[in-house]
Parts: C-alpha cells; sequence; structure tokens
C-alpha cells in the first residue's frame, strides 16, 4: 500500500508545516535560551530582543533553569525529530509511528507549565492571552499528533492500488 499524496492528508500536512517551522524557530530563537548569543546571527538576537520586548514573555526573558532544560531537550532531541518527522509526515512512512508518539506525549507535557507560568505572570492580559496563542499550538499539535498514532492502526491513510480486471 502507498500513503495517500500529502495534500489528500490535510492533518499530515497541518504536521509537517508545523514541523519544518519548528526548525529555524528552535536554530534561531529557542536555542538563544541556553547557547551563547554570540553564536547567532545579528536578525537572530534582534528577532528575539523584539519579542522579548513586545511581549515581554517571562520564560525567554528570565529563561528559568526548569525552562532551560526544556530548551535543551528541544534543540538536542526535537530538532532531528523536526527534520525526521517532516519526512515521514510527508511521505508517509509509518516507522515514524512510535517517535511520534514519543515526540507528542513529552512535547505535550512540558508545554503545560510554560502555559501555567505565562497565565500566572504578572503582565497586561492582552500579553499573556497573545502569548498563550502562541505557545497552544505547540501543546494542541503534539498532543494530536500522538493521539492520532495511538488511535490508528495504520500510521497513514492508504490508497488502494489500482489493478486490470481480470478478464475471463
Amino acid at each position: 500500500m502507498v500513503a495517500l499524496a500529502l495534500h489528500k492528508r490535510p492533518f499530515d500536512l497541518l504536521v509537517v508545516v508545523f514541523l519544518l517551522v519548528h526548525i529555524p524557530v528552535t536554530l534561531f530563537v529557542d536555542s538563544q535560551a541556553v547557547l551563547p548569543r554570540e553564536w547567532y546571527p545579528e536578525p537572530a538576537v534582534n528577532l528575539l530582543d523584539g519579542y522579548v520586548k513586545s511581549l515581554n514573555d517571562p520564560l525567554m526573558k528570565y529563561t528559568p533553569p526548569w525552562f532551560k532544560s526544556l530548551a535543551w531537550l528541544e534543540t538536542v532531541f526535537q530538532l532531528p525529530f523536526f527534520v525526521a518527522g517532516s519526512y515521514a509526515y510527508a511521505l508517509g512512512r509509518p516507522w515514524i509511528k512510535t517517535p511520534a508518539i514519543i515526540y507528542g506525549i513529552s512535547t505535550a507535557t512540558t508545554v503545560v507549565p510554560c502555559l501555567a507560568e505565562v497565565a500566572a505572570a504578572a503582565l497586561p492580559l492582552n500579553n499573556r492571552l497573545t502569548l498563550m496563542a502562541i505557545y497552544t499550538p505547540y501543546l494542541l499539535i503534539p498532543a494530536l499528533m500522538a493521539a492520532r498514532m495511538l488511535i490508528s492502526e495504520e500510521a497513514f491513510p492508504q490508497r488502494q492500488r489500482q489493478f486490470p480486471k481480470k478478464r475471463n
């Protein structure tokens, strides 16, 4: 069996876009929480500085130790998954099922304290709501990825092969 084309699998398309977008976000923004800022090009540093200045994100502004541990996990373990996962979801490779479950459950779990920290922050309501809107997809999409892989018999919908009819 061959997986349906990606454009006929809207959730898989969403996952591919999500994972591909997450690659530069991890490389140029999130990893600044744990790696020396001198390693980053000036536009990446300016992007993070502008983000923190405009929304006052307490996680990226103060980088508490527990958040740094999550940034390390993202940089070291999740980044390779973003590459492999985008490839596997795009082409409908079933070997991604177990890694997607692991990624989805662990990521959704780690985003919960981030959302709690933002919700409890001493920020204007508008900033908190904006930050929660930024962080929420990183809870929902991985959780849905894991749920789908746990529930489905096959990792990806299959296209039926077309065989010519037999002549009698």
